[in-house]
């Protein structure tokens, strides 16, 4: 199944469980955002990101993650580690996009 927008952006605020090697992480997803279409053909989804705050320990690794969300289910994304917000720098923050 495919991810589309309009379910994971009504998901901002809620949260999700990784699993990983270290057990599982509670992330929450923070910001869902549309991207600029460019010149893709109409039947292509709008490109989006997901951006997602974790905590302090452990710091994920860029990979691809097994995460439970509540109304979505079981899903496998790819999460990459991004910049702090310099307003909460010890929080780290991972993003997902989708093309």
């Amino acid at each position: 199944m495919s991810t589309t927008f309009e379910p994971v952006h009504a998901a901002v605020g809620s949260q999700f469980v990784a699993h990983t090697q270290q057990g599982p992480v509670e992330l929450v997803l923070v910001e869902a955002q549309e991207r600029p279409r460019g010149h893709l053909p109409e039947p292509f989804r709008t490109p989006f990101s997901l951006l997602f705050t974790g905590p302090e320990a452990p710091r994920l690794a860029q990979d691809t993650y097994t995460l439970d969300h509540a109304q979505l289910g079981r899903v496998q994304w790819m999460l990459v580690p991004v910049m702090p917000d310099t307003r909460a720098p010890n929080v780290p923050r991972y993003e997902a996009v989708f093309g």
